[in-house]
């Protein structure tokens, strides 16, 4: 009896990468436009659920909420694959808008946890540099240091006075990490968002709380231990 061949990896095509790239550049830039307000109000709800949170408790509860939020999303987008009817475009549109959710969701995490710390991310630069080293993770941690900003816990660097110059070049080597590293990895989720039979909503569901696990581990590494109280609320100019 022959044996059955197993086959190979899957190559990305290149259009569908440049689609990935233009959804995860955009992703970015509505992302970071989150307004300082709403951040505030989003901790405001999970602090009204239980006002007596110490920031520690009040840390882990911005994890879990992130894990299954981004985990729901995906699964939300796969499971648009086992609607009879629709087709692979269809379900390549939606894993393409779930890519803008996923950055949008990163993005709020890590501006809650700022806010949590006590650390002012008014900066564009800033707050760029800080959710481009969570969301593309290890690399982002080499980055920073490689940007002469060594540091255990890098977000207090990135939110001190840090030239123009130097965050323009950090920023600009971690949008290349961004697409290199999450864009090939979003690419191959959308693709398997895409299979059939309920098949992609696990593929998007587990895919994304890969990533999402990965981005608060680099988040505690950046951010360090919660502070012991609450830092006074920052008020933006």
């Amino acid at each position: 009896m022959a044996k059955r061949r197993t086959p190979g990896p899957v190559a990305m095509p290149a259009s569908l990468q440049r689609r990935v790239d233009a959804a995860l550049d955009a992703a970015l830039d509505r992302a970071l436009a989150i307004q300082q307000p709403v951040v505030q109000g989003y901790l405001d709800r999970l602090r009204r659920q239980d006002p007596q949170l110490s920031p520690a408790e009040l840390v882990r509860r911005l994890e879990r909420r992130y894990l299954l939020g981004v985990s729901g999303i995906g699964g939300a987008s796969g499971a648009a694959a086992a609607v009879p009817g629709t087709g692979t475009a269809a379900s390549l549109a939606s894993g393409a808008a779930e890519i803008g959710a996923f950055v949008g969701a990163t993005a709020l995490y890590v501006l809650a946890l700022a806010e949590v710390y006590g650390l002012p991310v008014a900066d564009p630069d800033v707050r760029r540099a800080l959710v481009l080293s969570i969301l593309v993770g290890e690399g982002g941690a080499a980055a920073v240091d490689g940007a002469g900003m060594r540091a255990p816990h890098w977000a207090q660097v990135l939110t001190r006075s840090t030239s123009g110059d130097r965050l323009a070049g950090l920023n600009g080597r971690l949008g290349r990490l961004l697409l290199r590293r999450v864009g090939a990895r979003q690419g191959a989720l959308l693709i398997g968002r895409a299979l059939p039979m309920g098949v992609g909503a696990a593929v998007g569901a587990g895919g994304n709380a890969a990533l999402a696990r990965a981005a608060i581990a680099t988040a505690r590494r950046a951010f360090g231990p919660p502070p012991p109280v609450l830092p006074p609320r920052i008020v933006e100019g």
